[in-house]
Formats: C-alpha cells, structure tokens, sequence
C-alpha cells in the first residue's frame, strides 16, 4: 500500500486499512477488507465499551446521507460487537481531520490482529 495516499474522502467500498484522524486524539483505524472498526482512544477522550478492540463495522452514516467518510464532517459509526447479535452501537467522534492508510505493523501494539 502506498502510505503516502492521503485521501480528503473514503466510501466505504473502497477498502484498506485506514486511520481517521479528528479534531479530539482519539484516533479511529477501519479495515474496509474485513468491515471493521477499532478505537484507540487517547488523551482525555472519554473511555468507551470496546475500546481498544476490533468490532464489525455496520455502516458509516454522513451529514450528506451517504456512506463516505470526508475532511471536515461528523460521522455516525454503527457497530456491532457481538458479531450478528444485533446489539448495535453508535460511535460520533468529532470533525474529522484526516484519512490515511496504514500498515498492519503500525496499529496500536504493532499487529493488526482483526476479530473473527
């Protein structure tokens, strides 16, 4: 992957990993292969159940009504940790304030290890 590839929107089709980057320190990394979402809360970013762990990514829900993650928006991520279960939750992060792609070895602990 090119990690030079810095992107102002990412529909959710596109694939990749990627990390989403807002206006809080709190940094939120999707693997759009396997449809799934992990936040790597930092700084005095409230803690969240799941953090910190890979969870499916249901959809991704914009101001503009669509899918795609933009510069500059607020985005709605719909996740479900029980993995089918129907136990969904919303995540809304701040202004997001990049999308870059990222390599497996330089998620947090160094391994992308995805949920099954």
């Amino acid at each position: 992957m090119d990690t030079t590839e810095h992107r102002t929107e990412l529909a959710l089709d596109h694939g990749g990993l990627w990390a989403i980057r807002s206006t809080s320190r709190t940094v939120v990394y999707v693997d759009l292969d396997r449809r799934l979402l992990l936040r790597d809360r930092r700084g005095a970013s409230p803690a969240l159940p799941y953090d910190g762990e890979w969870v499916p990514l249901v959809q991704v829900s914009s101001p503009r009504g669509d899918n795609t993650v933009r510069v500059g928006d607020r985005h709605e991520y719909l996740t479900d940790p029980g993995g089918g279960t129907h136990d969904y939750r919303w995540y809304i992060p701040e202004a997001c304030t990049s999308i870059d792609p990222v390599e497996p070895g330089d998620m947090p602990g160094g391994t992308h290890r995805p949920a099954p």
